[in-house]
């Protein structure tokens, strides 16, 4: 096993999906090294944007930047895994609920396309893998009414501005989400990190336009204060 292991090495050089260094001596659930594994302990945390309620998995981090982008850009599952372990963690937070709604945050179409693929669904996929004993209804309801600019290169007043009505909800995912007992099934908005927050309220306000009460917003990440 030892030798099929050392070859497998030479053969696979893995990549750290955080500091990027060909290592050897990976942890084979995270995909990371043993140097950037320091300091990724989920520390759980509760924020406010406006009326909206954070529930983090964990706080903002140099270490936990270079994860997300490993996730969305690279496709790394093992980064993925981390941020799902992140949301599971904000998910304990928020509610005890066995039924639950999640609503992704899209990304900007050009994104996924690039990507091949939609960032935050795959998460909530990872997530629904790692909680089997919760039943969650996954409705991609929020459309982008413009194009948007790479909320990355703005300040807080340009986020602002730039996601001021920017989604709406799409006509066949609205009747679904009339259609859900609130009582019963906490509604709740998925992303992988929230900073200023202009973001989420930007979809809660398409939402509150059917009249759709969310219970929070679930993220593996969020910064303290309004920026990063």
């Amino acid at each position: 096993m030892k030798v099929f292991s050392e070859l497998t090495n030479l053969i696979f050089q893995r990549k750290c999906a955080i500091c990027s260094e060909i290592n050897t001596q990976l942890s084979l659930e995270l995909g990371i090294c043993s140097l950037c594994s320091r300091g990724l302990q989920s520390r759980r945390n509760i924020v406010n944007r406006g009326s909206l309620r954070i529930f983090a998995g964990s706080e903002f981090s140099p270490k936990i930047s270079h994860i997300i982008l490993a996730a969305k850009e690279e496709n790394n599952k093992f980064a993925r895994a981390i941020l799902a372990e992140y949301l599971t963690t904000a998910l304990n937070l928020a509610t005890s609920a066995e039924k639950i709604v999640l609503i992704p945050i899209p990304s900007r179409k050009a994104a996924d396309r690039k990507r091949g693929f939609a960032h935050v669904i795959k998460l909530i996929n990872c997530l629904e893998d790692r909680n089997r004993d919760r039943q969650f209804i996954v409705i991609d309801a929020l459309r982008h009414t413009r194009k948007i600019k790479d909320q990355s290169t703005l300040n807080i007043n340009e986020r602002e501005l730039n996601m001021s009505g920017a989604f709406e909800i799409d006509n066949r995912a609205s009747g679904r989400i009339k259609e859900i007992d609130i009582a019963n099934s906490p509604i709740y908005l998925v992303d992988d990190l929230v900073t200023t927050g202009s973001t989420i309220r930007a979809a809660n306000s398409a939402l509150i336009s059917l009249r759709v009460g969310i219970k929070g917003v679930l993220a593996s990440c969020a910064t303290n204060g309004f920026t990063h």
